[in-house]
This record gives structure tokens, C-alpha cells and sequence, in this order.
């Protein structure tokens, strides 16, 4: 008669005595010849710190390769459009410093009848005997500190007294640059447009001055706020953008930006004098006056 090693118990067969050790010592059985649990899950958290490691690992490289992947095919890196759309250090001194003199301002000088005129808007008389063609782009930080500081001197001692009129050109820097500076400059050609040389200027003034806020998704909806301000109607900027081909004109200043040597912006020519940046107040007073009395 057959009998249970681990509790002593008699049976009939094989058969019973195999069934009683499954049901009633068979975890005991398989735990003397398997792991134990916290061996089991010992090994589990092992295997599992390794593949997270692995993937890691994985990680950094994929991640390192596609950034320079990226660089290589846009040719700029984070610093170089940071340096390009922040003022450095020496731009955001305050127009107290010491100022270049006329010469040291005056990059160059062109024949004025190199830059063409015709359809631009024109702030100020036609027969005014000094011309500013300013070069700008609505996203350029150095251009909204030209236009805050010394524009509204420029204006208030020169063009509100006939001696000067501004010219104004686009000249935006590339979308990898500046995101929405032709989608601006396009809007503000139908500004004009639309609206002639009062709307635009206007306009231009409250572009420039909420330029932080402006984005690539809202700059068309901000210039049509800002025009029907001016009695131009939202409808009428947005079927010049639909229809009118604006950004011809815009690509005709670049080109034609080229051709005289304008590269960066502001780049300001005083009756063909080219002044680039956002000098103060008293460069521009200076060659102005130079041009009056000379």
C-alpha cells in the first residue's frame, strides 16, 4: 500500500497517492525545486532597469543625430536666430551714448535716382528737398527702436516742417528668420493700397508697436483690425491678399534692396547717404541738417 512521504498518509494505488500529493502538497513540492518569489521578481526588475537603460541610451543618440540632422539642412542654429533677431549689447544702449559722427554713420553713398520711388507710401510733402527711403521689416526688433525713437523726433523737427519726407520699402528677413514678416509686409501693401498713405502709416505705427503680439497665425487678423480702425475695411485687405498679388511688390523692394547695397535692416538712405541700424536720434539730425545747409 502506497504511502504519502510528507504526511504519512496510506492509499489504495498509485493513482490516489499521486492525486493526494498534486492537490495537497504540490505547491510545497514545486517551491523546492523552483525560485522563490522574491528571486523571481528580483530578476524581473533587473531585466527591466536594463531595457530602460537601453532605451535611454537609444534615446540620446536618435535624439542627438536628429537635431544635428536638422542643422545641417537648415544651416542655422538656435544661437545664430537668436543673434539675428535679438539687439546685442553695444544696439540697446540708450541715446545718451556717445554717437557716431556723420562720417562714421555714413556707410556709403549712391545716386538717389538708383532707388526707385514710384508707388511706395510717402510720409510727408512731395517737394520736400531731403528724401529718407527707409528699408524696413515689421518683425525686426532694431526697426521697432528705430521707429520709437528716433522716427517720431525725425518727423516732429523735419517732415511735419517740410524738410523731409520718408519713403518707405519692405525688406523682410527670411521666414526661417523673421516667421511672419512677408505675410506683414503682403497685408500692409494692401493697406496702402486700400487705404492710401495716411492708413498706412498709421497702421504701421500700431504694428510696430504691438509687434511682441504679433504671430504667424494672427498677423493678417491684427493689420485688418488695425486698418478698419483707419476706414479701410477688414473684406477690402483680405481681397488684395486673395486676388492682388501683394507680394510682387514686396519681392520688387527686395530685389531692388539688392541692388543698392541694403542687406540688414533699418537701412535709412538720406538723400542717397545710407545709414544702417537703429542709430540715434542725433546721426540722422546730423546728416539732415548737413543736407539742408549744404
Amino acid at each position: 500500500m502506497p504511502t504519502c512521504n510528507e504526511c504519512g498518509e496510506d492509499f489504495d494505488s498509485e493513482r490516489g497517492l499521486h492525486v493526494h500529493e498534486a492537490q495537497v502538497h504540490g505547491d510545497s513540492s514545486s517551491g523546492s525545486d523552483s525560485p522563490s518569489g522574491s528571486e523571481g521578481y528580483f530578476s524581473f526588475e533587473l531585466k527591466a532597469a536594463h531595457a530602460i537603460l537601453l532605451a535611454f541610451l537609444i534615446g540620446v543618440f536618435a535624439g542627438g543625430f536628429f537635431m544635428s540632422t536638422i542643422d545641417s539642412f537648415t544651416g542655422v542654429t538656435g544661437d545664430t536666430v537668436q543673434a539675428e533677431n535679438q539687439p546685442s549689447q553695444q544696439d540697446t544702449q540708450n541715446n545718451d551714448d556717445p554717437s557716431p559722427t556723420q562720417n562714421e554713420a555714413v556707410e556709403d553713398t549712391i545716386d538717389p535716382s538708383e532707388i526707385s520711388l514710384e508707388g511706395e507710401p510717402v510720409l510727408g510733402q512731395s517737394d520736400a528737398p531731403v528724401t529718407m527711403v527707409i528699408y524696413e521689416d515689421f518683425e525686426c526688433p532694431f526697426c521697432k527702436r528705430f521707429e520709437e525713437n528716433a522716427v517720431p523726433q525725425i518727423v516732429s523737427n523735419y517732415v511735419d516742417t517740410g524738410d523731409v519726407k520718408f519713403v518707405w520699402k519692405d525688406l523682410p528677413l527670411p521666414e526661417r528668420v523673421h516667421p511672419w514678416a512677408d505675410d506683414g509686409a503682403a497685408a500692409m501693401e494692401c493697406v496702402f493700397r486700400e487705404g492710401g498713405d495716411d492708413a498706412f502709416w498709421n497702421v504701421k505705427d500700431e504694428v510696430f508697436a504691438n509687434q511682441d503680439q504679433i504671430t504667424e497665425s494672427n498677423v493678417y487678423d491684427n493689420i485688418k483690425q488695425y486698418a478698419s480702425e483707419e476706414g479701410v475695411s477688414e473684406s477690402a485687405i483680405q481681397q488684395c491678399l486673395d486676388n492682388d498679388n501683394p507680394m510682387d511688390e514686396v519681392n520688387a523692394d527686395k530685389q531692388g534692396a539688392d541692388s543698392v547695397g541694403a542687406t540688414g535692416t533699418p537701412t535709412v538712405f538720406i538723400n542717397g547717404k545710407k545709414i544702417v541700424g537703429a542709430q540715434p536720434y542725433s546721426v540722422f539730425e546730423s546728416v539732415i541738417d548737413s543736407e539742408l545747409n549744404g
